[in-house]
């Protein structure tokens, strides 16, 4: 999580969407960075809502804009997929080494998955506790640059992003049926 005072924008990063990439990059331009521990780092709309926009505004922060980037559904969930496929994940619960695809997501859908699919539900991560949105700008993963463009026009600056934590290949290939279920 980022916060640029001056701007008054607080960019909040969805897991597997790009933003260590982006978050590399505008990390010198912003007043606070929270990076670690990750609950911190990927901290969910509803919680900044309760617990942090509270504390900056009582610290002069007010009025700060929320901005966001989501991924379509499949593209994220092969992110995640190849991620925790990765060699040094082996062993892990939540490795998805030797699974396939089709099986990760069949068992996302589930209500309670097993660990290895058991990932959070993004449009939660943008939402209040009652459901209703609370983000003031929202991007796609798969128009980032659109993103790149608007913290430039609102930083002043320009942007380079390179890759960041980008999970290794792996097939995605998904039948009909685990399509028509997600």
């Amino acid at each position: 999580m980022l916060v640029f005072a001056k701007e008054k924008l607080v960019f909040l990063a969805v897991p597997k969407t790009g933003t260590t990439a982006l978050e590399a990059a505008l990390a010198p331009h912003a007043d606070v960075v929270l990076r670690n521990p990750p609950n911190l780092k990927h901290t969910p709309a509803y919680r900044y809502h309760h617990q942090l926009r509270p504390y900056f505004e009582g610290s002069g922060l007010k009025n700060l804009e929320l901005v966001c980037i989501l991924r379509e559904p499949v593209s994220w969930l092969g992110s995640w997929y190849r991620y925790r496929g990765r060699a040094d994940k082996d062993g892990a619960r939540n490795s998805t080494k030797g699974i396939a695809f089709d099986h990760f997501v069949d068992e996302y859908c589930k209500g309670t998955p097993a660990p290895f699919a058991d990932l959070g539900y993004p449009p939660k991560f943008i939402r209040r506790r009652s459901g209703d949105m609370i983000i003031d700008h929202l991007f796609q993963y798969e128009q980032i640059d659109k993103a790149v463009t608007f913290f430039e026009d609102r930083l002043g600056v320009s942007l380079a992003l390179g890759q960041r934590n980008v999970s290794p290949p792996g097939d995605l290939t998904l039948s009909e049926k685990t399509v028509a279920k997600l």
